[in-house]
């Protein structure tokens, strides 16, 4: 009992945290909330790509493994991982800012780290994205996810 209390008010501490940490009295808040508001665009945005994740996972199960084929598991496995990558990469980028800025490194390399991350982040978005549109477009899981009705 004592250890989930622990673990819930070390959870809301780091929440209480990373609130202060993007709404601090400085002028660098103008642009860690303009941060903010983007990748949590990004996350809404992107959330919908679990629903569709979860459907076509449930819709495979149900299906006959001798009627879909290895081809069709081979593209379902990368549909599933990389549709869900931009959703987890948002989110991610939620954490990583606060983690970098209160981090032991220098100003520079600070600096350099979310210049790196503000770089990285929306390529990984994009080349998940492309890749799961790419997969959803083979005739493997075209037919199939029309079938179903899955991406709307």
């Amino acid at each position: 009992m004592i250890l989930w209390y622990t673990v819930l008010l070390m959870a809301e501490e780091k929440q209480e945290s990373i609130w202060k940490f993007y709404f601090q009295a400085r002028w660098q808040t103008a642009l860690n909330v303009h941060y903010l508001v983007l990748v949590s665009y990004l996350v809404l945005f992107y959330i919908g790509n679990v629903w569709n994740a979860i459907q076509f996972a449930f819709y495979t199960f149900i299906s006959s493994p001798e009627m879909l084929g290895l081809e069709f598991a081979l593209w379902g496995i990368i549909f599933e991982i990389t549709v869900m990558v931009p959703f987890f990469a948002s989110w991610y980028a939620i954490f990583l800012l606060p983690k970098i800025w209160r981090s032991h490194f220098s100003n520079f390399q600070k600096t350099f780290l979310t210049l790196l991350m503000l770089a990285v982040i929306p390529a990984i978005i994009i080349v998940a994205d492309t890749t799961s549109r790419y997969a959803l477009e083979t005739e493997h899981l075209r037919e199939f996810v029309a079938f179903y009705d899955i991406v709307k």
